[in-house]
């Protein structure tokens, strides 16, 4: 999945004037967020791909891009104020992303190099 596709399925759910540039650039915030979980949870360092790319493709699958199209559009409502439908769209969003870091938990536990001495 690649941010083109992404924000053309929020202009067509989420008729809009804010110009492709400002959604790249709420992509790369939420982009941001969700490498730096996984490399939490993982010894294999993710590393964005927007600073090279006109059309970036998105860490996450397909599956998981309800992610990136809710926090666009909750994004959206913010910059329109629109403040019910903000909550509306961001109650979406979260309950997307805390169901993605419930599955990335269950299937991994966080890397770290604590040790207890007693």
């Amino acid at each position: 999945m690649n941010a083109n596709n992404i924000i053309t399925k929020c202009d067509r759910l989420k008729p809009n004037n804010y110009p492709y540039s400002q959604k790249m650039e709420w992509l790369s915030e939420i982009e941001s967020d969700i490498i730096s979980y996984i490399n939490m949870y993982s010894k294999n360092t993710v590393a964005s791909d927007f600073d090279n790319s006109q059309n970036p493709v998105l860490v996450l699958p397909k599956a998981d891009s309800n992610i990136y199209l809710f926090y666009l559009i909750s994004m959206i409502d913010l910059a329109n104020q629109e403040y019910d439908l903000y909550n509306n769209s961001t109650t979406f969003f979260n309950y997307e992303l805390n169901s993605w870091k419930r599955k990335i938990r269950r299937k991994k536990t966080p890397e770290c190099n604590i040790s207890i001495k007693v």
